[in-house]
């Protein structure tokens, strides 16, 4: 049996019933970061859904801590996609607040404060999310990074909007995270450092033949 936090077998994903790509694997372990590459169209966006729980792999077979129970999963991983989710109509500490209530956990203003000044939006308590700019708005959907303590992050093109400063800032959250015993899956465009940064990179190949 694996020794590894996670372990990911074979896994293939379908679109209209075509095979996307030739099967990946992956083991890791605590502490680690893993970047899924390849072209466009290859299925990357796809395969991190699969991971993250949102779709079924059509092949293969995920094990968090020996057990491919989803719940388990759930529980201690955090996705974030394209879709920032980030709500408009409500504040930026309103937004963060949600999204404790959602993950059942209790955090108080001054911590919603403290993240927010973290995640470079200090002031902006009180602004409605509707009314960022674009990078602000990646920056308050990563701040839920800070707020949840969740070991597997599974981030879908994090640096997308962010200028330098704020990929700077990422880097760092996510260096940090990796320090503390965290692990981060993530896909990434021409972003050297971050896949300098890796200790695994799951390349996406086409697949050869119809399984």
């Amino acid at each position: 049996m694996t020794t590894a936090l996670l372990q990911i077998d074979q896994a293939q994903c379908q679109r209209s019933g075509e095979w996307l790509f030739a099967p990946v694997s992956l083991a890791m372990n605590p502490g680690q970061l893993a970047v899924i590459a390849g072209p466009n169209g290859s299925g990357k966006t796809t395969l991190l859904e699969a991971l993250a729980g949102l779709s079924l792999m059509a092949s293969g077979q995920r094990l968090f801590n020996h057990s491919t129970e989803l719940k388990q999963w759930l529980k201690h991983s955090h996705y974030l996609g394209h879709k920032l989710g980030n709500q408009g109509s409500l504040t930026c500490a309103e937004n963060l607040q949600f999204v404790a209530n959602v993950n059942l956990t209790t955090v108080s203003e001054s911590t919603i404060e403290d993240v927010l000044t973290r995640a470079g939006l200090a002031g902006y308590d009180y602004q409605h999310a509707s009314d960022l700019s674009a990078g602000q708005k990646k920056r308050l959907a990563l701040s839920r990074l800070l707020l949840l303590n969740k070991t597997f992050w599974l981030l879908d093109e994090p640096f997308v909007n962010l200028d330098h400063a704020g990929c700077e800032w990422l880097y760092q959250v996510i260096e940090h995270h990796i320090k503390q015993g965290g692990c981060v899956i993530l896909t990434a465009h021409d972003q050297k450092k971050i896949h300098a940064m890796a200790q695994h990179h799951m390349n996406l190949e086409p697949a050869l033949e119809v399984a």
